[in-house]
C-alpha cells in the first residue's frame, strides 16, 4: 500500500488546512481509496493492479490537488500569477541595479522606471505563455515528469541560456562588464519564477485557512 500512501500524500500536500484537518482529510481519503482496493481485489485483482486500477480511476494527484487548492483558496492561479510577475520583476530589477553597482559603483545608478514597466510587461507575457502551455500539456498528458514545473519552466530556460552564452565565448568584447547578464536573464528569471512560486504556496497558500479564521473571529 506504499504507492496509495504517497499518491495520498500528493493531493494533500500544501492544501491551506491545519495540520490537523490535513491529517483527517488524509486518512479519510485513503480509508476510501483502500476501500475500493479491497473491492477489487475480491473481483480478482491483484494487491498492485488493484491499486493501480484505483488511482486510475481517482485521478491525477497533481491535478486533484490544484483543484481543491482552488477550492479552498478561489482565484489562486489568477493571484499566483499576478505574485509571481511581480517578484520576478523584482528579481531581476534587484539583479541589474546590484550588477550596475558592482561594475560602476562611482555612477548615480538607478532604474529607469520606463525599464522597469517594460521589464513588468515582458515577464507578464513570457509567464502567461509558459503557464498556458504547461497548463495545456498537463492536461493532455498524465506524466510526473511533464508536470514538474521545475522540470518544465527551468530546463528549457538552461538550453536557451546555453546557446546563448555561445555569443559570449564567441564575442566577448561584446559583453563587458555586466553585459554578459542580459544573456541568462531568461534562466536567471524561470528560477526566480519557481522559487516564487514556492513562496507563494508557502507563505499565502498555508496561511489562508488562518486568515480567514482569524478575520471571521
Amino acid at each position: 500500500m506504499r504507492n496509495l500512501d504517497r499518491y495520498v500524500k500528493e493531493i494533500v500536500s500544501d492544501l491551506p488546512m491545519k495540520d490537523d484537518e490535513k491529517e483527517e482529510f488524509k486518512e479519510e481519503l485513503y480509508s476510501h481509496l483502500k476501500e475500493h482496493v479491497n473491492e477489487l481485489m475480491i473481483k480478482g485483482y491483484s494487491e498492485d493492479e488493484a491499486i493501480h486500477q484505483a488511482i486510475e480511476s481517482f485521478g491525477n494527484n497533481r491535478k486533484l490537488n490544484l483543484e481543491l487548492k482552488k477550492a479552498m483558496f478561489p482565484l489562486y492561479k489568477v493571484i499566483r500569477y499576478g505574485w509571481n510577475v511581480v517578484f520576478v520583476t523584482a528579481f531581476l530589477c534587484l539583479v541589474s541595479y546590484s550588477a550596475m553597482e558592482y561594475y560602476h559603483p562611482e555612477f548615480d545608478n538607478t532604474l529607469p522606471l520606463e525599464s522597469v514597466v517594460m521589464g513588468f510587461f515582458i515577464v507578464a507575457f513570457i509567464a502567461a505563455a509558459a503557464e498556458a502551455i504547461y497548463e495545456a500539456i498537463n492536461q493532455q498528458f498524465k506524466s510526473k515528469l511533464l508536470s514538474n514545473p521545475w522540470l518544465f519552466f527551468l530546463l528549457p530556460s538552461l538550453v536557451f541560456g546555453g546557446i546563448q552564452s555561445l555569443s559570449l565565448f564567441e564575442n566577448p568584447e561584446q559583453y563587458q562588464d555586466s553585459l554578459w547578464l542580459d544573456l541568462f536573464a531568461i534562466p536567471i528569471g524561470a528560477f526566480a519564477y519557481l522559487i516564487s512560486r514556492q513562496l507563494f504556496t508557502r507563505i499565502f497558500v498555508r496561511n489562508s485557512r488562518d486568515f480567514k479564521e482569524n478575520r471571521a473571529s
